[in-house]
């Protein structure tokens, strides 16, 4: 198993299948939000690309255009990527 956590291993994640999406969203949390791109996504959860570095809650709202607002736990990070697990 890699510890890379841009290529999750199947066991990492549950063996969800991943779809590649390539939708612009929003990071939602009190105080403040980032902007963010959905790079992939699965029953489970997503992983997101965001604008540098920065700090995320470990809980927060991912708002994506026309589609409903998601509870997420922020499960992993590195670089500009993040990993999400939907609690909804």
């Amino acid at each position: 198993m890699t510890d890379d956590p841009s290529h999750p291993s199947d066991e990492r994640r549950g063996r969800e299948a991943r779809r590649t999406a390539l939708k612009s969203g929003r990071i939602v949390f009190p105080g403040g939000s980032v902007e963010c791109k959905l790079r992939n996504i699965s029953d489970g959860g997503a992983r997101l690309e965001i604008g540098g570095q920065q700090l995320l809650p470990h809980t927060f709202e991912l708002h994506i255009t026309s589609w409903p607002i998601r509870q997420c736990s922020l499960r992993w990070a590195k670089d500009n990527l993040v990993g999400v697990q939907f609690l909804d």
